[in-house]
């Protein structure tokens, strides 16, 4: 794992069409500062910030233009709670 947060990441398509997606904050566990967050987007779905894993590390192959992205469990059941 490595400690470098992502911020936003689009599907290959989207990026080309140039559609960004609008997000909206759901939860994050820190009060201030950059720490693993949950964002709702505008097509419902949702984005996470996160600390990365490397697809080698997990001993996955993944498809172009995805990404594995570990967060904290707490964080995933705030924003179950949040989103519903």
């Amino acid at each position: 794992m490595t400690n470098l947060p992502l911020t936003v990441v689009q599907n290959a398509d989207a990026e080309r069409d140039g559609f960004k997606p609008q997000l909206t904050f759901v939860t994050k566990l820190c009060g201030a500062g950059s720490c693993p967050t949950v964002y709702r987007t505008d097509r419902d779905t949702f984005v996470i910030q996160g600390y990365t894993v490397t697809a080698e590390a997990a001993g996955l192959d993944l498809p172009a233009g995805e990404q594995l992205v570990e967060i904290p469990a707490e964080l995933l059941a705030e924003a179950v709670q949040a989103a519903n």
